[in-house]
């Protein structure tokens, strides 16, 4: 369930930390970095190109950390997403294939290739270019905050609230995000392995107003773990269910599914239905994987098919990954630049 509250934080945790430091206030960039240096771009490139042979690389945590930390000094956050792999070190022109130049453009770096007869600009792009962050124009304090609020779980209201966005505008961040948690389950196995408990569900979704759209998704749960899995069904046919079963589940693994109160679809159940409460299974209401996907699912997702596997494919990565969401998340990031 989506909430607006800091009860219960860890402030010694990196995500906890992050959030905490939210006021909601985000200045002009002339505000903001009127008391800030910013290196010769020739200078950053080579502190980007610094490797410290002496120290073991860092971890997510500590990176995340360190940009926290500096979340205010412009310069000194691109010096650490190009040197912990989140933005490109170089980039090559695409239009004459040379290395571009980093060049500081007022408040913000960009690259840039000039002309061989130095006249002019052959090219330029944003230095966000080639990563993760091109998918959008804010600023990365606002970005970095936002997938702070959003692994927490943040309502809409409350995002649009603190981050001074409108809720078109969050909404359409969050889509952004999905990317990333699209890439994330696209890498989980099958659950189920070495004859592992599963608890399978066919769950109908259909939008409180105005639409006749019925959506039936599969979900799965291993017992004794968070690994899931949960799917749209294109079609309510046995073979479908199979296809869908087959390619998430391991064949070995012991299922059993789920009926709820109000809903039965024996006719799919391939092995008999037995009811599973997961209130009393759960004691935290953010645990219930079946039950969160049944309730909490907000309207917008239901634009279409792709959209609803969006927010799915973020349940499942919510669930799996628990408190390391996050740190998954950015962990995922630096895949961008391989």
């Amino acid at each position: 369930m989506e909430s607006d509250g800091l009860d219960g934080f860890d402030y010694t945790q990196p995500l906890q930390y992050a959030l905490s430091q939210l006021t909601g206030g985000y200045p002009t960039e002339d505000e903001q970095f009127a008391n800030v240096h910013f290196p010769k771009p020739s200078s950053l490139s080579a502190m980007a190109e610094e490797d410290d042979a002496d120290r073991p690389p860092p971890t997510t945590n500590e990176i995340i950390d360190e940009l926290v930390e500096n979340v205010d000094n412009y310069p000194k956050v691109v010096q650490t997403m190009m040197q912990r792999g989140l933005l490109k070190k170089r980039q090559q022109c695409r239009k004459c294939n040379r290395m571009m130049h980093l060049r500081r453009r007022k408040t913000c770096y960009e690259w840039r290739c000039r002309t061989r007869d130095k006249k002019g600009d052959c090219s330029s792009c944003s230095i966000k270019y080639g990563s993760w962050f091109e998918l959008t124009k804010l600023s990365f304090k606002i970005i970095f905050n936002f997938l702070v609020m959003h692994c927490k779980n943040c309502s809409t209201g409350h995002m649009a609230t603190m981050l001074k966005l409108s809720s078109h505008s969050v909404n359409e961040m969050r889509r952004i995000v999905y990317d990333l948690t699209d890439r994330i389950t696209a890498k989980y196995g099958q659950i189920g392995k070495n004859k592992q408990g599963v608890y399978m569900e066919l769950i109908t979704l259909q939008p409180r107003k105005g639409s006749v759209n019925v959506y039936k998704v599969l979900a799965g749960q291993e017992t004794g773990s968070n690994r899931c899995f949960a799917v749209v069904l294109s079609d309510s046919t046995t073979a479908t269910f199979e296809r869908m079963k087959n390619q998430y589940v391991d064949p070995q693994a012991h299922i059993t599914m789920v009926k709820t109160l109000n809903e039965n679809d024996a006719n799919i159940a391939t092995v008999s239905a037995v009811f599973f409460d997961e209130e009393e299974y759960y004691h935290h209401e953010k645990d219930r994987f079946f039950t969160n996907l049944r309730q909490n699912h907000p309207e917008n997702v239901f634009s279409n098919f792709l959209t609803l596997q969006c927010w799915l494919n973020d349940q499942v990565v919510r669930k799996t990954e628990g408190k390391m969401m996050l740190e998954k998340c950015f962990e995922e990031l630096r895949t961008y630049i391989e």
